[in-house]
């Protein structure tokens, strides 16, 4: 051991000092992501790698998460070789997709028509809603508000024409470019998810194979927690908004809800936001319900959400959902602000599975450090 005289200036001021040691490590964190922002421009590269394959990896995610059990199931009942389990698979869903699709088009595409062509006798309904309900001189202020945020959204309708009919040619160069974009997606998804149900099982194992022997444990059981959070979200998330789809489109079907089943199936998009979903999905459904139908549809709407909300809440999430993540309700609408405040409309669906992957990353970190550091060894000896 060397003497106190033969330590570096650093050995002899912060050794044995874990609470300056921890502030080193995190200033020194904070100076890497600092650098790392002013030099943000040599990541330019990996964000347009992301934007061309971002959306395929993802819709191959999901898929991969829902469909492995069922390839596992095959594989070990049926005792059908990986390949051709997947292959089985892989048929089945694009039939099922097929099927779906067709029916759902057909279904929507009356009611969109529909729509379209009453769309202007529902504004000149609500217009006179308005103002019938607001005529008294008390709600003179919420009817000049109303009437002038009419007016501008008619101008920026006006303003939007003019903008896409005069820059025709970008206009149509990026229309094709996203036609493009749609289509790689849609034929690059199926190969991408091939490989993914075929090898995806050992990506724990070999990631951890590139750490120490005496790390590799430890990193496997956290890869493994972590894909077990993922696929608890989106099988359970993905479950819920089909039986919410499935409750509304029967409930809306009996009272001859107008566009039940377009309300149903964006109801049950809605519903992949935690929470808040449920809450914003009524929005249009209440709205078209009183115009197209009048106070009396209203209320049969509010009557079905009388019965549909028990069951999702005390049945259907408990059952399916779950308390997998466990993540406290205001957690998660916090993150679901703050999230959708900066990222936008992606920033809301990939808030909760993305802080549920952070919390067991940072939880892993913490209980490694409480095993290795001497911070804890009083309050463990004065606990025993």
């Amino acid at each position: 051991m060397k003497k106190p005289e033969q330590q570096s200036w650093y050995s002899r001021w912060f050794s044995g000092n874990d609470l300056l040691n921890g502030l080193i490590v995190i200033l020194l964190v904070l100076l890497i992501i600092f650098l790392a922002w002013q030099v943000r421009f040599l990541f330019e590269p990996i964000r347009a790698l992301f934007t061309a394959v971002g959306a395929p990896i993802m819709i191959s995610g999901v898929l991969y998460y829902l469909l492995s059990p069922i390839v596992g199931l095959l594989e070990k009942y049926v005792h059908l070789p990986r390949n051709l389990s997947i292959g089985v698979v892989l048929i089945v869903l694009l039939a099922i997709i097929g099927v779906a699709v067709a029916t759902i088009v057909m279904v929507l595409r009356n009611q969109v028509i529909q729509f379209i062509d009453n769309w202007p006798d529902y504004w000149k309904t609500s217009e006179a809603f308005i103002n019938e309900t607001f005529a008294s001189e008390q709600f003179k202020f919420i009817r000049d508000y109303l009437n002038h945020t009419n007016s501008d959204l008619n101008q920026n309708v006006l303003d939007w024409s003019k903008k896409y009919l005069t820059s025709g040619v970008a206009g149509i160069s990026s229309f094709a470019s996203i036609l493009t974009s749609i289509g790689v997606t849609i034929v690059s998804t199926p190969f991408i998810l091939y490989y993914m149900l075929l090898d995806g099982h050992k990506f724990s194992s070999f990631v951890s194979s590139k750490f120490p022997n005496n790390s590799q444990l430890s990193v496997r059981y956290l890869l493994t927690e972590i894909s077990k959070q993922i696929a608890q979200y989106i099988r359970g998330q993905l479950g819920v908004a089909l039986a919410v789809m499935i409750m509304f489109s029967i409930g809306y079907t009996i009272i001859g809800l107008p566009y039940g089943i377009l309300l149903a199936l964006m109801a049950g998009f809605f519903n992949l936001i935690p929470y808040v979903g449920s809450i914003i999905a009524q929005v249009p459904v209440f709205t078209v319900a009183l115009i197209a139908g009048g106070p009396k549809m209203l209320i049969l709407a509010i009557i079905v959400l009388a019965f549909e909300q028990p069951i999702e809440a005390h049945v259907i999430s408990p059952k399916i959902l779950g308390e997998a993540l466990s993540i406290h309700p205001v957690t998660v609408i916090v993150v679901l602000l703050s999230s959708g405040h900066i990222f936008g409309v992606l920033g809301v669906v990939l808030a909760v599975p993305s802080y549920a992957v952070a919390k067991v990353f940072v939880t892993h970190i913490y209980d490694w450090w409480r095993a290795n550091s001497d911070l804890f060894e009083v309050e463990e000896v004065a606990e025993k």
